[in-house]
């Protein structure tokens, strides 16, 4: 679990109010990290145009990235990667500086930039995490994150917890059961059918999954997508069996249409059944 230089930096200034968003189907991708590119680079540059191509054929409104995304540099344009997109409206992912000399702390996040349709042009609405673990906020900051930063998250139907801002529910060790001390699920609106949670590394704890599944329930989506390549103390991966992602439904874990591909990447795809009640903001 990660957190970035920039979680005490509170609300964002110099940008508009969170773009409107109406997500009915969704692309989410994986790759490992430790992996250097064709280009030479270890982040999904390489790969960016091919994949939202194929999410474009395959009618996504939306493209998910697991976090740690794209290195920031001057011979590389994310927009260049968006012209002549038909169906996608939404391109979710994390900029971040990659240090493959460091033995720790080998990448660090920047901001998460969400790139937008508006009319015929692109937008750009950036968030930054603010916690990764409850373990070292006080019951104050919790509060102040529901209450001033919740609300930049809600993105018409949808809305963004990043990495381990999904702790923002707690689970109760003596009731064995997640709550929702803080209000956090409580403050986000009923019209907010979608929870997208990007995540760095797989996390292994038990509670996770189960306070994805609490985060869906009274109908909602939760959709949690990370990296492979985590290592643990003895150099072993702890990505486990299953696919770098988690998808939960009204409580209840989700099967991922998995998209085979010639990238090296881990591509799937979820028709949320919300279709009918959405429009096209681009329209």
């Amino acid at each position: 679990m990660h957190t970035t230089s920039a979680q005490t930096s509170g609300i964002d200034q110099g940008q508009g109010p969170p773009p409107s968003l109406q997500i009915g189907k969704v692309g989410i991708i994986s790759r490992d990290y430790r992996k250097t590119f064709g280009n030479g680079h270890r982040d999904f540059s390489f790969a960016l145009s091919r994949v939202l191509k194929i999410l474009d054929d395959y009618a996504c409104d939306a493209a998910l990235f697991s976090l740690f995304s794209i290195i920031p540099r001057a011979d590389f344009n994310v927009r260049n990667s968006l012209e002549g997109l038909k169906s996608l409206q939404a391109v979710f992912l994390e900029e971040f500086t990659d240090k493959p000399r460091k033995k720790d702390s080998q990448r660090e996040g920047g901001r998460f930039v969400v790139y937008h349709r508006s009319a015929e042009a692109w937008d750009e609405y950036y968030l930054h995490q603010q916690f990764g673990t409850l373990r070292d906020l006080s019951r104050g900051e919790i509060n102040s994150f529901v209450e001033k930063e919740l609300p930049r998250r809600l993105l018409g139907n949808c809305c963004i917890l990043l990495c381990g801002e999904s702790n923002g529910v707690n689970y109760s060790k003596t009731r064995t059961k997640v709550e929702d001390e803080a209000g956090m699920r409580k403050g986000i609106p009923s019209k907010v059918t979608v929870i997208l949670n990007p995540v760095h590394d797989r996390m292994t704890r038990f509670e996770m999954n189960l306070k994805r599944s609490f985060l869906s329930e009274k109908g909602r989506w939760c959709i949690s997508v990370w990296n492979k390549g985590k290592e643990d103390g003895n150099g072993r991966t702890r990505d486990g069996d299953e696919p770098p992602w988690m998808v939960f439904h009204n409580g209840k874990p989700q099967p991922v249409k998995r998209i085979s591909n010639e990238l090296d990447l881990e591509i799937g795809i979820l028709e949320l059944g919300l279709r009918d009640a959405l429009t096209n903001p681009g329209a």
